[in-house]
Order: structure tokens, then sequence, then C-alpha cells
């Protein structure tokens, strides 16, 4: 899943980053000033948890539509 987001640095360019790359230590840079993003290591932990905690809400959801629900 990539998520694309306005460059904090620059405010012209976007920086495309993939969540669970991201949380594996990879940085990502703007397209337009070349700032880079990345997670600090301290921080790693928590946010792999919350892409673990993510794919597992959409894996739910995914079955309760797969099963004829329709959560909003």
């Amino acid at each position: 899943m990539l998520v694309d987001i306005a460059c904090p640095a620059c405010k012209i360019g976007n920086i495309s980053l993939e969540p669970h790359m991201l949380a594996q230590g990879v940085s990502f840079s703007c397209s337009s000033c070349g700032a880079e993003i990345s997670v600090d290591n301290e921080s790693r932990d928590k946010l792999q948890n919350s892409v673990i905690q993510y794919d597992i809400y959409k894996e739910r959801l995914t079955g309760l539509q797969e099963d004829g629900n329709r959560p909003i």
C-alpha cells in the first residue's frame, strides 16, 4: 500500500512511502527537493505493531464483506 504525503520541507513535492518498508527502516525522499523521511529506531517497534494491527483489521473487514456484511 503506497501512501503519498506532502513534503514537510518544501511543501511542493510529495513523498511516496510504503508503511511496511518504513517500519523496516527504509527511508523515502521528496520528489521535488530530495528531503528524506524515516522512522527513528526508538519508534520502529511501535510503527511495526501499528502496521500489523492495520493489516489484521483489513483482513477482518474483507472477511465480513465476503460474508455479506457491509460495515461502515
